[in-house]
């Protein structure tokens, strides 16, 4: 693996709130067009760790690079700004997040708009062509309140698609749907990563994760407990918390 297939690098990542350590030693690389998912029981890390590399948590110690530049180094963040790093670096969480006073489409617009600078035409050409993807251009003059929870979740997405993002990071994009609203959303992250899209995923979804992701991390008590391709961490996992846990949850 070349080093210009790896996007992010992330090493010995630190975080604590107060007296909890969450994030104990984080290390690995994310790498281009790949789908790495990432596993664990609740209060492992897992989220810390992806609004850590999107800086919405700033880390405590340790060392984030993105495409090459050191993202965690105050004064890259203060030269090029989050907004800027976060346009290149998607986030979509478990609760949707959508302005209830807007549209589908002012909510997609707003952030080309006025971050990218992009004319009001053509970011309007971007969000049709993203909710044609996901089989929602019926519902682009819909406001969030009338919409069902996995069609949000759909246009949460498109949102962050239309900053035609490097990589895109997923904090449970399935936990807050009902069961049957499930598939849809999966179905659209299964489409982006047979594209080509490079994502990080946390994620309770087993059978994703087996099926769409390229390299599964297996996290509990703020470390990166085993990583591998799902084949490995599914079929045979060395650690026994990973053997533990997989017990539980398959």
């Amino acid at each position: 693996m070349t080093e210009a297939e790896i996007l992010v690098t992330v090493r010995g990542l630190k975080k604590s709130f107060g007296k909890l350590d969450v994030l104990r030693g984080i290390d690995t690389d994310i790498r281009k067009s790949e789908v790495m998912v990432i596993i664990g029981p609740s209060g492992s890390g897992k989220s810390t760790f992806l609004r850590c590399l999107n800086l919405l948590e700033i880390p405590d110690e340790g060392r984030i690079f993105f495409e090459g530049t050191e993202i965690t180094d105050r004064k890259t963040i203060k030269k090029s700004g989050l907004d800027a790093h976060r346009r290149d670096m998607g986030m979509v969480f478990q609760h949707f997040n959508l302005f209830p006073h807007m549209d589908v489409l002012e909510n997609i617009v707003l952030a080309p708009m006025k971050v990218k600078k992009l004319p009001r035409g053509e970011a309007e050409a971007i969000a049709e062509e993203l909710l044609e993807q996901v089989d929602l251009l019926d519902k682009i003059h819909a406001h969030p309140a009338q919409l069902s929870g996995g069609q949000k979740q759909r246009i949460a997405i498109v949102r962050a698609l239309a900053m035609h993002p490097t990589v895109m990071l997923f904090d449970e994009p399935t936990s807050a749907l009902d069961p049957e609203m499930v598939g849809e959303v999966l179905g659209v992250m299964k489409n982006l990563a047979q594209q080509g899209m490079t994502m990080a995923v946390v994620t309770h979804e087993m059978r994703f994760a087996r099926e769409v992701g390229t390299r599964v991390l297996f996290m509990d008590n703020g470390l990166i407990l085993e990583e591998g391709n799902p084949e490995k961490i599914f079929g045979n996992p060395e650690h026994q918390r990973t053997k533990e846990f997989l017990a539980k949850v398959m």
